[in-house]
């Protein structure tokens, strides 16, 4: 009998290290999300806010990744976002979080982007990636082609300001569904903007790729930084994209492969309250 007992403990504890080595080790491939809740526009939406929602290390099995039922009623909770959007986004209201989703859809911080990038295709006309390299290292001699001024030029002249666009579209994706949490907007307004947000990136960009490259070029203008400073915030965020591709986030999925970036995005509600499909 002792005998049974220790070799049906080591089959248990065998079967124990192969789950959890399949959960930890398994390829970035398997790495998907499975049974999400959420309609497959708003898994969209919070693949296009990704780097945001890993941030503040959400789960991507709710509304920008926080909205679950009985969320609404931790006081604490709902207080944090709105003072965020306070702080950073001058939203307190419904008319303040449509004008500013609107702003973003509209021209965002690629207008901003566009403008200078203009000025700064003047001053460097002509100039190569590898002059523009140069010119950078005579404030960074470390500069490369990752530096603010060769990697803002280039992008400029591969994509114009739509260089910018994930940045716009992401973030606008993101903090639409925060509006709705703090009870600013509707779930229509939420698919309104969602929507709209999703489809001038599907128009701009191949895949979840070249969307998430642009909103990380965004972060880099807003911050004005080189990313091979490994302090800098665009350093940071690049790891943490890297991180998602790979499934090594606390959430062990790979969001850009559980949803297709050329997805047909929907305004009709087919949810409950929380996003989740009913």
């Amino acid at each position: 009998m002792a005998g049974f007992i220790a070799c049906f403990v080591t089959v248990g504890v065998g079967l124990i290290i192969i789950v959890v080595g399949n959960y930890f080790f398994k390829p970035r491939e398997q790495r998907v999300e499975v049974d999400n809740p959420l309609s497959p526009t708003l898994r969209w939406m919070n693949t296009a806010g990704s780097i945001l929602l890993a941030a503040n290390e959400g789960s991507f099995r709710r509304m920008a990744g926080m909205i679950y039922p009985g969320g609404e009623n931790i006081p604490e909770r709902v207080e944090r976002i709105r003072n965020m959007l306070r702080d950073y986004w001058e939203i307190e209201t419904h008319d303040q979080a449509m004008e500013e989703m609107q702003s973003l859809l509209d021209t965002g911080m690629r207008a901003a982007y566009g403008a200078e990038m203009q000025r700064l295709e003047i001053r460097y006309a002509g100039f190569s990636e590898e002059q523009l390299i140069q010119v950078a290292r005579e404030r960074n001699p470390k500069a490369n082609e990752d530096s603010f001024l060769p990697k803002m030029l280039m992008a400029y002249r591969k994509y114009g300001e739509d260089a910018l666009l994930g940045w716009d579209m992401g973030r606008a994706a993101f903090i639409i569904q925060c509006c709705y949490f703090v009870g600013y907007v509707s779930m229509e307004e939420v698919l309104e903007i969602g929507v709209e947000a999703g489809k001038k990136a599907q128009t701009v960009f191949q895949n979840w790729e070249e969307m998430m490259e642009s909103y990380l070029l965004g972060g880099q203008y807003w911050q004005r930084d080189d990313k091979n400073n490994p302090k800098s915030m665009t350093a940071e965020r690049w790891k943490l994209y890297i991180k998602l591709w790979k499934g090594e986030t606390a959430s062990r999925e790979t969001p850009y492969l559980s949803i297709p970036f050329d997805l047909p995005l929907s305004k009709e509600i087919v949810t409950d309250k929380y996003g989740y499909m009913v």
